[in-house]
């Protein structure tokens, strides 16, 4: 109940929780359109777009879209986790496992964009999947990440700022030199 309640109050956790989501939601409807495209254009005889060669790389776009929502879920639920325990103990030494978690967190994503991007649209097959895609899915990747990384940024230096103020007003004062 803790969590929810820090989830709550943290805008860029909910972010991190919800990229993931965005990452699948784009991916199934750029996805969708494809299949559509692919499955329209497959009476031209010069089409390298047959439904038989069609179903194995939309098969393939699914199992590595599904791969890389699965990690970043768990990411972002471990990165939530240790969001919420960062009011029960002490700040500082809580920063130092959330920002690890951030960092790899943010890393896992670009590499989840990169990789849909080369794994995806352009795979080493005989099959471009890539002409079928919509010219906004790829951007649309980017805006999420670029979100998510500014929404965690924002939220670490905020806990940063908030970690040093409560250490300084613990600290005893000091005594003048004489």
């Amino acid at each position: 109940m803790d969590l929810l309640r820090h989830l709550k109050r943290s805008p860029a956790l909910l972010c991190a929780l919800a990229a993931p989501l965005l990452y699948a939601g784009v991916t199934l409807i750029a996805l969708q359109l494809a299949i559509q495209k692919g499955l329209n254009s497959w009476h031209e005889p010069w089409s390298d777009l047959l439904p038989s060669r069609l179903g194995p790389a939309i098969a393939w776009a699914w199992t590595v879209m599904l791969s890389i929502t699965l990690i970043l879920a768990v990411e972002a639920a471990v990165l939530a986790a240790l969001g919420g325990s960062l009011n029960r103990r002490s700040a500082v030494s809580g920063l130092v496992p959330c920002t690890a978690a951030s960092t790899v967190y943010l890393f896992t994503l670009a590499l989840a964009v990169l990789g849909t991007h080369a794994f995806v649209l352009y795979p080493n097959g005989d099959f471009d999947l890539g002409v079928l895609f919509p010219d906004w899915y790829f951007p649309a990747l980017i805006v999420i990440a670029v979100v998510t990384l500014t929404a965690l940024t924002v939220w670490l230096s905020a806990a940063v700022r908030e970690a040093s103020a409560s250490r300084s007003s613990t600290l005893p004062p000091r005594r003048p030199h004489t």
